[in-house]
């Protein structure tokens, strides 16, 4: 646990990175907020799921950079994705994230092989 600076409001909190599930460091306080405005921006969605971003922050006040963070991180999928949300490998279209499915696999099992390689050199080492 560290004292850190909130990156949204600049309080400072205690920050614990097991409890913390997003990339940012943010207080519980903000932390909360972000929920009331998922929640917001999901009941929204469901009434008129074919709104575009500037409907959905016109209707329910949540900032537009809100709902980008809320997409990049997966809470929020889009229908059709716009320009800047493509893979940032391979550069395909996705929907949530920052890499697609594939080139996520791509990676997983590259570190898959380097790990197996270096258990096998242990091994011969040994």
């Amino acid at each position: 646990m560290s004292l850190e600076n909130c990156e949204r409001c600049g309080k400072i909190f205690n920050y614990d990175p097991m409890e913390n599930l997003s990339s940012e460091k943010i207080c519980p306080e903000c932390a909360l907020e972000e929920k009331k405005d998922l929640k917001k921006v999901t009941e929204y969605l469901r009434k008129y799921p074919l709104a575009n971003i500037m409907e959905v922050h016109e209707a329910t006040g949540v900032s537009q950079a809100m709902l980008f963070r809320f997409i990049k991180s997966g809470s929020l999928k889009m229908r059709k994705p716009l320009e800047e949300f493509k893979c940032r490998i391979c550069g395909n279209q996705i929907q949530k994230g920052t890499i697609c499915d594939e080139c996520k696999n791509k990676i997983e099992k590259g570190f898959d092989a380097e790990k197996l390689k270096k258990m096998k050199k242990k091994e011969n080492n040994i």
